[in-house]
């Protein structure tokens, strides 16, 4: 690869990536047997298959006879005894605090891989096949209050490799007060649907246009403090959970320099609810909410709101079905200099929608179609004249083949349709992503 990797503080981390991953080798659980409050924790993964149960990864010609137990009779027996029920660990990365409890540091990486062609004059695509991103995780519990997430990505970025931070942050399950959960550090904002989703997670292989032009081509994010409280309702099938956040909001998506100095913060909010019907039916959606200051400007206010829909029906492993939608409004006015003024006149305003259908009519294979739409409602046009029909709508069709949950490969063909010209344009893509390592369960 000719691309030159911007070198800085990120070159070591990379660095220390592909060394822990070399010594990544199964190991035994090692046990304080004089601590009673030992445990060790293993992390589980709903969608982890049998052959990656930790159970199943002891050589079979790991035995007791196998053992050294001329030096260490007792630490043969426990070792013996931690094989026998399963104490195994995945990651040579494993340390004690000074109770005896004992902690894992999970290790993942995932790579994605993306062709993109066209026929247009000028060209809408970069008609290449890209490494468009490889993205590092590392995820352990900190001490007994703490979790912590470190992720990093090397991606394409005109013409470049890029390596830069994702998220890194402080994760607290249990504060003082109960159902209420924190989180502290980088991360990508808890608004909508997509947005905290990996890309290399998504269902589809380009951001719908909604997405990328109002929060990013990837994800927004910052640094701050996002609080969630649980609703504690009685109803096991109805969960309900208000996640409220502040950032810096001196940069509003990706970016890589600090932004301006702006006095005022980014908030956001995002009010889930999840409701299951039986065992095969499922739905969750939410509201979303951001206020952002746009420019040093104080005046200056965005405001952003959005509906997220997700309805699942998966009966077996065979077959499933998936509606995925989320519309995004925004919004940007001119404060009022005095409190009771009529509201002022937006100076800008977006609004757009995606919409998602996914079957999967085999174990391995889906198929599935995406709806996009995107416009300003108040555009002026060069003429100085307001041009209700501008933006763009998409129609999307797209395969996918998954032979294990940890690599899928994908082919989309879209149309993109200029609304005031009415000209289309025809896009492919050819993805392929795959997973090694611990990688986390995602939320419903």
């Amino acid at each position: 690869m000719n691309n030159a990797i911007r070198r800085g503080p990120w070159l070591g981390l990379f660095t220390i990536c592909l060394v822990s991953f070399a010594m990544t080798v199964p190991l035994a659980a090692q046990q304080n047997p004089d601590s009673p409050d030992s445990t060790q924790k293993s992390p589980t993964n709903p969608q982890q298959p049998a052959g990656n149960d930790p159970a199943n990864l002891i050589p079979d010609d790991l035995s007791e006879d196998s053992l050294d137990t001329d030096q260490d009779p007792a630490a043969a027996d426990r070792q013996v005894n931690a094989i026998s029920s399963g104490q195994t660990t995945q990651s040579l990365l494993q340390f004690n605090d000074q109770s005896g409890r004992s902690y894992s540091l999970d290790i993942m990486a995932a790579a994605d891989f993306l062709g993109q062609w066209d026929n247009d004059e000028p060209h809408t695509t970069g008609n290449r096949f890209d490494a468009r991103e490889v993205e590092f995780g590392f995820m352990a519990d900190i001490d007994h209050i703490a979790e912590g997430t470190v992720m990093a990505a090397a991606h394409q970025e005109a013409g470049e490799t890029v390596f830069e931070l994702h998220e890194a942050y402080f994760y607290i399950p249990s504060t003082p007060i109960p159902n209420l959960s924190a989180r502290v550090g980088q991360f990508f904002l808890d608004v909508g649907r997509l947005n905290t989703i990996h890309r290399h997670d998504w269902l589809f292989s380009v951001a719908p246009e909604v997405h990328e032009e109002m929060l990013d081509e990837e994800g927004a994010e910052d640094s701050g403090l996002e609080l969630s409280y649980l609703i504690p309702w009685p109803w096991q099938s109805f969960v309900q959970e208000l996640t409220v956040g502040a950032f810096n909001g001196r940069t509003f998506g990706h970016t890589h320099n600090d932004g301006d100095n702006k006095n005022n913060p980014l908030y956001t909010a995002h009010l889930k609810q999840f409701i299951g019907f039986n065992n095969a039916w499922g739905t969750q959606f939410g509201f979303s909410y951001l206020r952002y200051h746009p420019s040093v400007e104080p005046h200056k206010v965005m405001h952003q709101s959005g509906l997220d829909w997700f309805l699942k029906w998966k009966p077996d492993v065979h077959r499933s079905l998936i509606f995925q939608t989320e519309v995004w409004y925004r919004e940007t006015r001119e404060k009022n200099e005095r409190p009771y003024d009529p509201a002022a006149t937006p100076v800008e305003t977006r609004v757009g929608v995606y919409s998602l259908l996914e079957f999967q009519f085999h174990r391995q294979w889906s198929a599935g179609y995406r709806y996009d739409f995107y416009t300003n409602p108040n555009y002026i046009n060069e003429d100085g004249i307001k041009q209700k029909e501008n933006g763009h709508a998409g129609n999307m069709l797209q395969l996918t083949w998954r032979p294990s949950e940890f690599s899928y490969f994908r082919a989309t063909a879209q149309r993109n349709t200029t609304i005031e010209t009415g000209k289309n344009t025809y896009q492919f893509f050819l993805q392929g992503t795959f997973i090694i390592g611990m990688h986390p369960a995602h939320s419903y």
